[in-house]
């Protein structure tokens, strides 16, 4: 290493010491910081939080006498006065709400159970755990906190006990003042100037009015640790995100208080700062190095030009001159004799640079065609080219330089041999290379014109089944109502470009309706072609046996499996519904019953005992019967729906399917509830892949009642 070189490093190592402490001096300062702010930041977002539920639990104390002064009300809950606690909890209900004070009334009686409650949902729970209400019952004191309900809904709660009426001894019950926890996060949003969140620790929003905010940012935050302010990046903005532990005290949800501020301009601008603190310093560590470099230089010119020519020399670089041979010095008369030594080497050296001229631009002449030629080949062929390229080079280069020394190559692909000598090596070696080129291009635009082929068929194949599947899809029934008094809705997804699922309901008379889903074996083209045979012949034996489902199935059955070459099967459902009195008749092929929902809550529909259709002939399949209340519905589904797997390897089950049913709104229409389920289906299997089409029909029965009225929801039907 050069001795100029040695003392720049020694430089420049002592500069890189004094930034990197600097450095770090600058870092453990901003550290400190930000910790300060990030303590003082949690600690505010903290005391401001418990400061705004306890003034809204304050406001709903000061009212506390509306249930806890109605003796009427006492009297009922002490004596288990159901229709009385129903009436009288609904007027103190809407006094609370009018006035402000509380989103929800809730009675509990003496041992914690829900007496009464104004949460209009179907099961109806309390926001204050058993165990909890019963013990401040038992000890007659008011219970303060968060509480949720087994739906989730979080919110303020204020327990006030019911002293037992006149006359009586102990304790009734206890009113439960509710108040929406989204008011406590508007307080809060208004105060910090900020989104506030809650969320699961699993990071699912459970309250809070920036739900798309969530959406985006939300990945990025780290629910698990509380007690920290977390910085984050998402679409070209920077978010502080508090994150606090918020436990539900009175019930059983722990969950996180999260408070997200834009601080993108803050961010930019202190990135500002730093850019121009950091540029300042990278440019006066530049300008110490360049003239630190410009001083060396100037003073190791002379020796570093001394050494360099006679590195030159000893290479037989000989363009290389030492400048001032002319001094009288003893660096004159060095540079003398160097140069006469030189004029002495040219002449002899002048002929065999000629001769190697000469023979490297053939090489790299042949070495760069033959390389251009090579990449227009796949990578294997490719390889295998340049590898023998380089072999013939090295023999060529390698081999005795005699004169009249003969070569032998061999050629690995047919084991023969060619001799050359060393006056014809540039010739031999590009007859050899350009025959193994030639083969193997040939070979190379046989591959390609087979591959060109067999593309060329796939993609007629692929344009053949995107019109199988505009067909397919075609075929399903159109959104035209067939009735005023039913609705009806369905979707089918098909796993792959085409399917076997299909559903249809058709008008058989002036008074009844046919409805039909069915499940071909197997998917793809052979279960659509079944498919279509199946609809078709339910289509035209259905007009024929209007009120005997079963003899239907037995005709297509039969029809079917005389036709089945391919050893297919289809399992069916089939049911006539008459508009005037709801009357439903039905028989099943083997097929998932339907789920019928109605004031009994879900239930499926007895099972006709019937096989899969297509499979033997001479089968019969029983009708079953029911009445169809009006305002019931009646889902048809496919198993695509109860065996979507998920990521562990999870069905969706019947169970889900019959919660997901019971929960279906009163309120849509049929095309809603098809959307519902599918998404609930969707929802539970993420990002797993479909494996069998899905298929859903929902059937509203809306009872003569209700006949002539506008339908709450047009039928649709959805691919």
């Amino acid at each position: 290493m050069l001795l100029r070189t040695r003392i720049s490093l020694l430089v420049i190592l002592a500069f890189a010491v004094i930034c990197i402490g600097f450095a770090l001096t600058s870092f453990t300062r901003d550290d400190l910081i930000k910790a300060q702010y990030s303590g003082a930041t949690i600690a505010d977002r903290s005391t401001l939080w418990r400061k705004v539920n306890a003034s809204l639990i304050q406001h709903m104390e000061d009212k506390a006498w509306i249930a806890a002064d109605d003796e009427a009300f006492r009297q009922a809950v002490y004596t288990g006065d159901q229709e009385a606690i129903q009436r009288l909890g609904a007027a103190i209900a809407t006094q609370l709400r009018d006035r402000g004070i509380a989103d929800r009334f809730d009675a509990l009686y003496a041992d914690g159970s829900l007496a009464y409650s104004s949460q209009s949902t179907l099961f109806q729970s309390p926001v204050i755990a058993l165990d909890a209400a019963r013990d401040a019952i038992q000890q007659g004191v008011r219970i303060r906190g968060i509480g949720n309900d087994q739906q989730r809904n979080i919110t303020v709660v204020l327990g006030i006990p019911l002293g037992a009426p006149s006359g009586a001894v102990g304790i009734a019950g206890m009113g439960v003042y509710a108040t929406s926890i989204d008011e406590a996060i508007l307080e809060m949003e208004q105060a910090t100037k900020s989104s506030v969140l809650i969320v699961n620790r699993r990071g699912r929003l459970l309250a809070g009015s920036a739900d798309v905010q969530w959406e985006s940012i939300g990945k990025l935050i780290d629910p698990s640790a509380v007690d920290t302010l977390q910085t984050v990046e998402a679409d070209d903005r920077v978010y502080s995100a508090v994150v606090l532990p918020l436990a539900a005290d009175l019930g059983s949800l722990v969950a996180r208080l999260i408070s997200i501020k834009d601080v993108t301009e803050l961010a930019r601008r202190q990135a500002q700062v730093n850019q121009i603190t950091t540029g300042a310093a990278i440019a006066f560590l530049v300008l110490v190095l360049l003239g630190l470099g410009y001083y060396m230089s100037r003073s190791f010119t002379p020796l570093t030009d001394g050494v360099g020519v006679l590195n030159a020399l000893s290479h037989g670089d000989l363009q290389a001159r030492v400048e001032g041979a002319g001094r009288q010095d003893e660096v004159g008369r060095i540079a003398g004799a160097v140069n006469v030594f030189r004029t002495n080497l040219v002449a002899f050296d002048r002929f065999r640079r000629s001769r190697e001229r000469q023979r490297h631009r053939q090489e790299r002449f042949i070495r760069r065609e033959m390389t251009q030629l090579a990449d227009t080949l796949d990578e294997e062929e490719r390889v295998a080219v340049l590898a023998e390229l380089d072999q013939l080079e090295h023999l060529v280069r390698d081999a005795p330089d005699n004169e009249g020394q003969v070569i032998s190559i061999a050629d690995a692909s047919d084991s023969a041999s060619t001799a050359l000598t060393r006056e014809s090596d540039s010739l031999a070696m590009t007859a050899l290379a350009f025959q193994k080129m030639s083969d193997r291009v040939r070979s190379q635009n046989q591959s390609l014109r087979e591959a060109l082929a067999a593309k060329n068929a796939f993609i007629a194949l692929q344009r053949e089944l995107d019109i199988a599947a505009r067909v397919q899809l075609s075929l399903l029934p159109d959104t035209v109502p067939l009735s005023d008094t039913v609705d009806m809705s369905g979707i089918m997804r098909p796993a792959k470009e085409v399917g076997g699922d299909f559903y249809d309901f058709f008008r058989l008379d002036q008074h009844r309706i046919g409805v039909v889903v069915a499940d071909v074996s197997g998917k793809g083209v052979p279960a659509a072609l079944f498919m279509v045979m199946a609809r078709t012949l339910m289509r035209a034996i259905a007009v024929r046996y209007v009120d005997a489902p079963g003899r239907v199935l037995a005709r297509v059955n039969d029809f079917l499996e005389q036709n089945n070459s391919e050893e297919l099967f289809v399992t069916l459902f089939y049911g006539v519904l008459d508009d005037r009195n709801g009357s439903f008749v039905y028989a099943n092929g083997g097929h998932n019953p339907p789920i019928l929902v109605d004031g009994a809550g879900a239930n499926p529909l007895e099972t006709t005992g019937g096989v899969a259709l297509g499979m033997f002939d001479g089968f019969d399949y029983a009708d079953g019967r029911l009445v169809m209340e009006p305002g019931s519905r009646l889902v048809l589904f496919s198993d695509g729906v109860t065996e979507a797997f998920n990521d562990c390897d999870e069905a969706f089950g019947d169970d889900r399917l019959l919660d997901t049913a019971c929960a279906l709104s009163t309120d849509q229409g049929p095309g809603r509830d098809v959307r519902d389920i599918v998404a609930a289906v969707d929802e539970f299997t993420g990002e797993a892949p479909q494996f069998d089409d899905i298929t859903c029909v929902v059937l509203i029965y809306k009872g003569r009642t209700l006949q002539g009225s506008a339908a709450p929801e047009a039928a649709d039907a959805t691919v």
